[in-house]
């Protein structure tokens, strides 16, 4: 029954992440994108999704996490600089990746109540 409240309670804060992800992609996501406007990932990023839904904004929400969260492994692969990602502010780094972590934590909690139902 333990399980039917996370999940329960994880698709409540993915229903609530929603409008975090909004506010990310079109008040913050062109300011942040701004400061690695040469990365290759996020250019063929822009690339891929520029046909999608909000015009790929939300896959480029999590690419710009991803950016922040592991910018020296991407630099090891030569997509992005580490100087580029460290001149981004603190708040701008907090409006991209608290949304992605937000989302796939429910996400994670609501496969894990599915695997694990009684």
């Amino acid at each position: 029954m333990v399980w039917f409240y996370l999940g329960i309670g994880s698709a409540i804060l993915l229903l609530l992440s929603f409008p975090l992800i909004f506010c990310a992609m079109y008040e913050k996501l062109d300011t942040a994108e701004r400061y690695v406007q040469y990365s290759t990932y996020l250019v063929v990023h822009k690339h891929i999704f520029r046909n999608t839904h909000f015009e790929g904004r939300p896959q480029r929400v999590f690419a710009m996490a991803t950016i922040i969260l592991i910018p020296t492994v991407l630099q090891w692969r030569r997509l992005v600089l580490v100087e580029d990602v460290e001149k981004i502010p603190r708040h701008l780094k907090y409006w991209m990746v608290i949304p992605t972590l937000v989302t796939c934590t429910s996400f994670v909690g609501m496969l894990i109540s599915w695997l694990l139902k009684d």
